[in-house]
């Protein structure tokens, strides 16, 4: 999430972005702490009077709680990449992330895949400098993503929409006094949406928006966006005080620069995190990836 990627592997973004949470015990306390000093708004009727001022203050803390993340993880990701499902398990170190492919069209991959995955992984670990540069594009993504969260209290007018079990729903709508700083920003001015907020932990747990007009980028010279596009973003607790992004859609067209069609149509979902040591070595996250891949536990659970 991407460029609406809170995540990622994106994200995924992170996509958003994806990239993301603490798993030693200081960094881990530093969040608890920051989320403890936001208050525990735990009730609809503690909730401020003003739902513009409830997006500001849960939206602020999201940006700062995913700014603050820096844990590692290892994680399933199911995609449609061309119309064809995916399966890949995923490993995030400290000098960048790995995945590897285990199903494709539902069918795990023939000997032959396997080997050819083998060989892209060991190839990929043998050029660090790739994969660094990897690593400072993902982050650069995520960034990217936290400044347009950090736009969205001042992007839109905010209304209570009633509550869907512990969260609270707000629907949301252009502001009209909102002066987009860049082109990314100027989608705005033309969508609507709602979105999932945890009250206690001042969490972001979903956001759906959908295109109400045509978005033209300097009066179409440079492209266009299609009325009808939506985006939808998924963020569960996947361990205590831990969030990340667990399914994103995306579905826009348009056309760009000299008349390419832009086809963005991503269905993606992520599950099944487990926190790594921070010490864990590239050779080791790719011989953790094989040793998943060859255990049908793994892929049987997922299905």
């Amino acid at each position: 999430m991407h460029n609406f990627n809170m995540h990622r592997s994106s994200p995924p973004v992170s996509k958003l972005l994806r990239f993301r949470s603490p798993i030693l015990s200081p960094i881990l306390a530093s969040v608890m702490a920051v989320a403890m000093q936001c208050g525990n708004l735990g009730r609809a009727d503690e909730l401020p009077a003003s739902a513009d001022q409830f997006a500001r203050s849960v939206l602020d803390h999201e940006v700062e709680a995913q700014a603050q993340d820096n844990a590692l993880w290892s994680y399933r990701e199911r995609k449609q990449d061309n119309g064809e499902g995916k399966l890949l398990y995923v490993y995030q170190t400290s000098r960048g992330e790995i995945d590897r492919l285990v199903e494709l069209g539902g069918r795990p991959l023939t000997p032959t895949q396997v080997q050819a995955e083998d060989q892209r992984i060991e190839k990929l670990i043998s050029r660090p400098a790739e994969l660094r540069q990897r690593q400072k594009k993902q982050h650069e993504d995520a960034e990217q993503a936290r400044n347009l969260l950090r736009m969205f209290p001042d992007a839109f007018c905010f209304q209570y929409d009633g509550m869907q079990a512990s969260l609270v729903r707000l629907k949301f709508t252009p502001n009209p006094k909102f002066d987009p700083p860049d082109h990314a920003a100027q989608v705005f001015h033309h969508m609507t949406g709602t979105m999932l907020l945890d009250p206690q932990q001042k969490r972001l747990a979903a956001i759906d928006g959908k295109l109400t007009s045509e978005v033209k980028f300097f009066g179409g010279i440079f492209g266009h966006l299609d009325k009808g596009g939506i985006f939808t973003v998924r963020q569960e607790e996947v361990s205590p005080r831990l969030w990340e992004v667990t399914a994103m859609h995306v579905h826009m067209n348009g056309k760009a620069l000299l008349f390419k069609t832009i086809a963005v149509q991503e269905d993606e979902t992520y599950s099944d995190f487990r926190c790594v040591p921070s010490d864990t070595t590239l050779p080791e996250a790719a011989a953790f990836l094989k040793q998943d891949s060859h255990d049908p536990s793994q892929t049987q659970a997922k299905n």
